[in-house]
């Protein structure tokens, strides 16, 4: 993956001249750092993850423009800024599908959990309800 190639895919996702787009290539970057963060262990799709990184790159830009109270158009234009917000993430959504194959599982994780054998026994008998259940 290429910043140069991603700063290019961000203008042209966002409308803006080759100089503008250069202006965000911080954005830009952290966006690629992100996309490597997620990628998984299949070789290739380097198209497909700059696609992402633009994508999400976009994103933030739409945010950060919202934030600082300046009007972006994207999406349905009657919907103001949470329109545009809605777009945005639609788009990158739909770019991360298109990546998902170099990507790994998003919310898959690992957790490990005692065997039986080394879970304690509950404690019995006490006859007092436990503090929860006091009241």
């Amino acid at each position: 993956m290429e910043l140069t190639e991603v700063v290019r895919l961000f203008g042209e996702m966002c409308a803006l001249t080759p100089e503008e787009a250069e202006q965000h290539r911080d954005l830009c970057a952290s966006s690629m750092a992100r996309v490597e963060t997620e990628r998984g262990f299949e070789e290739g799709g380097e198209e497909a993850l700059a696609a992402y990184a633009a994508a999400m790159a976009c994103r933030r830009f739409v945010l950060r423009c919202i934030a600082c109270g300046g009007t972006v158009a994207i999406g349905d234009p009657k919907s103001g800024p949470a329109g545009a917000r809605s777009a945005a993430e639609a788009l990158e959504a739909d770019y991360r599908a298109a990546a998902g194959r170099w990507l790994r599982p998003g919310s898959f994780c690992f957790w490990q959990l005692p065997r039986p054998e080394e879970t304690p026994p509950a404690e019995s008998g006490s006859g007092e309800a436990p503090p929860e259940a006091a009241g």
